[in-house]
């Protein structure tokens, strides 16, 4: 899941620049950014993001980030896409923290 991200974003940079991954933890939840400096995403296209077969790549399947996605999904977690054309992308996950995940799982 991590490594098709954090590969469309090393693609997003033909030039080179620089990707960056955070994590940060709070009682709830484990947060997962993922920024890189590449070309940025038109605002009107990240609804699309991770829709089936809906790539910004030229060669794209639109499979890698759907698949991600939905692995996100099924963890109880959130997937959020920010980007600023020529400045770069963010890409937030948000997992349930390992107590909240266990107390999810029970009440299923």
């Amino acid at each position: 899941m991590l490594i098709n991200i954090i590969k469309n974003g090393m693609e997003s940079m033909p030039s080179g620049g620089l990707l960056t991954i955070e994590v940060t933890q709070s009682q709830s939840a484990v947060n997962i950014f993922i920024r890189d400096q590449g070309e940025g995403i038109p605002m009107e296209l990240i609804p699309r993001l991770g829709e089936l077969f809906f790539s910004t790549k030229e060669a794209g399947t639109g499979l890698g980030l759907m698949v991600s996605s939905k692995i996100i999904r099924d963890h109880n977690g959130t997937i959020e896409i920010t980007s600023t054309i020529g400045a770069g992308t963010t890409v937030l996950i948000s997992l349930p923290a390992i107590g909240e995940a266990a107390e999810l799982a029970i009440s299923e």
